[in-house]
């Protein structure tokens, strides 16, 4: 199995890049592999430091349209 920072090398990954870039891109690589949303270590340092700082947002709102409906041209109304 390779490590991940000879995985990096084989993409073309910059290696003098900020730690930053490198945990987002890992990050990102988490995220679209496996759906799983972590946090880099300096973001947990950041939480860690200040947690009376953290607002927790609510769940964004997602609609199931049904299409059947809307591509009926007999129920379309015409203006």
């Amino acid at each position: 199995m390779k490590k991940l920072s000879e995985l990096m090398k084989n993409m073309g990954f910059n290696s003098n890049s900020s730690d930053s870039v490198k945990e987002a891109f890992i990050k990102h690589l988490i995220k679209t592999s496996s759906g799983v949303n972590v946090m880099t270590p300096s973001e947990r340092k950041i939480v860690n430091t200040n947690p009376s700082k953290i607002v927790s947002f609510p769940q964004q709102l997602a609609f199931e349209f049904d299409e059947s409906a809307t591509n009926d041209p007999q129920q379309i109304k015409k203006a």
